[in-house]
């Protein structure tokens, strides 16, 4: 490909070629552009094609029109329109250079800010979980239309982005920010109340702020909830948690601060859901929805 160019879908769809943005018409074929760039560099078939655009029940004239839109799209890409997006025996095939799709860049950086955490590289875990986070511009998808992507992706990506969310909160009580983390966390606990991790990132928050009965007081609620929805006690992990706050075990205690020290934390939007398949509790349920909080954390 000649051209570099920036595809984005963390938010409304956004396509650039270096500063210049290009227009994507609103409806249907933005659809198309979005279902192959979720699908980037393999093929998409024109039945995969047609059931994002128009369900389960394509019109007869699916094929040609979805050909016209992609004749479309080429003109929009330029002169290596044809190069980029290119026809397969039963569908169509966009190529996409790894730093020009965000979704690349986002599922990057949090696998390259997990393996960190693994090492216990906690600055740079937080950092690189705090470069995906930034890549977030709101709703992914949000003026595609597309009933299917959007039952189908977003919660995929939601469920990818409170990976991340997770991850950047545990390096971040690890570099010794309880204090400030405490308020997203509570957010994030109130969202998703049957999510054990989240609640013990804010249990072990709260009581390294010195603030155990309300460590204590969170690990109830909790617990209530479990009881009430799913008829089950909170898991193992949580519960031995819950014992070390109950008599102030030393193992809790933050260990000495990291070269570089506390960096002040950075605020990530919150005007769009973060639910998915990483929101799933120990149970296998779904976390239950709250209405969302104010923006900020």
């Amino acid at each position: 490909m000649a051209v570099d160019m920036e595809f984005c879908l963390l938010g409304p769809l956004v396509v650039r070629c270096g500063a210049i943005a290009v227009p994507v018409p609103r409806g249907k074929q933005r659809a198309v552009l979005a279902a192959l760039l979720l699908s980037a560099n393999k093929p998409v078939r024109i039945d995969g094609l047609a059931e994002a655009l128009w369900g389960a029940e394509p019109p007869r004239s699916a094929r040609v029109t979805l050909a016209n839109y992609v004749k479309r799209l080429r003109g929009a890409f330029g002169d290596d329109g044809r190069d980029r997006l290119r026809t397969m025996p039963q569908g169509y095939l966009i190529e996409v250079g790894a730093s020009e799709l965000d979704v690349f860049r986002f599922e990057t950086l949090t696998a390259t800010a997990r393996a960190a955490a693994r090492d216990g590289s906690w600055a740079q875990a937080s950092k690189r979980a705090q470069g995906a986070l930034s890549l977030w511009r709101g709703q992914p998808l949000a003026d595609v239309e597309s009933e299917a992507l959007a039952q189908r992706e977003v919660p995929r990506l939601a469920g990818l982005r409170l990976q991340a969310l997770e991850t950047r909160l545990d390096a971040d009580l690890h570099l010794g920010g309880h204090a400030d983390v405490i308020p997203e966390l509570r957010h994030l606990a109130d969202s998703y109340p049957l999510h054990e991790n989240l609640t013990a990132l804010l249990m072990l928050a709260l009581y390294r702020a010195g603030r155990q009965a309300e460590a204590q007081a969170v690990y109830r609620q909790m617990r209530h909830v479990l009881n009430e929805e799913l008829g089950t006690e909170p898991g193992r992990e949580i519960r031995e948690l819950h014992r070390k706050i109950l008599t102030a075990d030393p193992a809790l205690t933050l260990p000495a601060p990291q070269a570089g020290g506390h960096r002040h934390l950075r605020v990530v939007p919150r005007e769009f859901p973060a639910a998915g398949t990483a929101g799933r509790c120990r149970t296998g349920r779904y976390p239950r929805r709250r209405a969302p909080g104010p923006p900020g954390g």
